[in-house]
């Protein structure tokens, strides 16, 4: 079968233009700035027996005054929790802080 030269023209400009676009990156938008706002936290949990927390409750503010000055963007948040808490209800806190 024989193809025409505008065929061949059009196909081989598909082509590169398809291969140009995976390897090139050209951004003709900032999409950041439409986001929404930037109030977004990481946020680190620090959980602590509370039969213990009041005992080493400065050196726990501490270690999370520590973590917010090193880490950017952060937010610690100490969770005094009894010891025989189930490890599921603890997670199931960390969700929600992560939802929240």
């Amino acid at each position: 079968m024989s193809y025409s030269k505008i065929q061949k023209f059009l196909s081989s400009l598909v082509l590169f233009s398809i291969l140009f676009s995976i390897t090139v990156r050209v951004p003709f938008y900032n999409f950041s700035a439409f986001a929404g706002s930037s109030d977004f936290y990481d946020i680190v949990s620090v959980i602590v027996e509370e039969e213990i927390y009041d005992d080493i409750k400065m050196e726990v503010n501490r270690y999370a005054a520590d973590i917010e000055g090193v880490l950017d963007n952060t937010k610690v948040i100490i969770l005094p929790t009894p010891k025989d808490t189930d490890v599921f209800n603890i997670a199931s806190v960390n969700e929600a802080l992560y939802f929240e």
